[in-house]
């Protein structure tokens, strides 16, 4: 489905699959519940994005923040579209937690709160990757 997106590819990855976008976990996150929203359709330019691409987006961004606000308590959201490293159109979205989240066994900090997302790369197992992506897909 996404041969284009590299190390986004990995169907076990997928959360959620929408008409143009794909919400694909991203491993060594930087916050719980951290994911990309990636484009099915490979361009490296935001100009070639369709309108009817764009008009999904919210309906993309309402089914990722309601899920995380009820699975982790999430308090707001960040969308960055930086796109240096992988060259397709995808946004990484972080969810910020004003408070320490224990889940999974592990404490979860969002170490910028309430300023910039500090991008650190959080180390977890496959154990608990697999638990993270089950809870998303439900």
């Amino acid at each position: 489905m996404l041969e284009f997106a590299g190390r986004f590819s990995d169907p076990k990855l997928l959360i959620k699959d929408f008409k143009y976008w794909a919400v694909v976990f991203k491993q060594l996150p930087s916050t719980l519940g951290q994911c990309a929203f990636i484009l099915k359709r490979e361009t490296s330019d935001f100009s070639n994005v369709k309108p009817e691409e764009m008009y999904e987006f919210p309906e993309v961004c309402k089914w990722y923040e309601e899920k995380i606000k009820n699975l982790f308590g999430a308090n707001k959201f960040n969308y960055y579209a930086v796109m240096m490293k992988e060259h397709f159109v995808h946004f990484n979205v972080y969810p910020r937690y004003a408070e320490t989240v224990s889940k999974y066994g592990k404490t979860w900090i969002d170490e910028g709160w309430p300023k910039k997302l500090i991008d650190i790369k959080i180390e977890i197992s496959e154990d608990v990757e697999k638990l993270i992506i089950n809870d998303l897909k439900k």
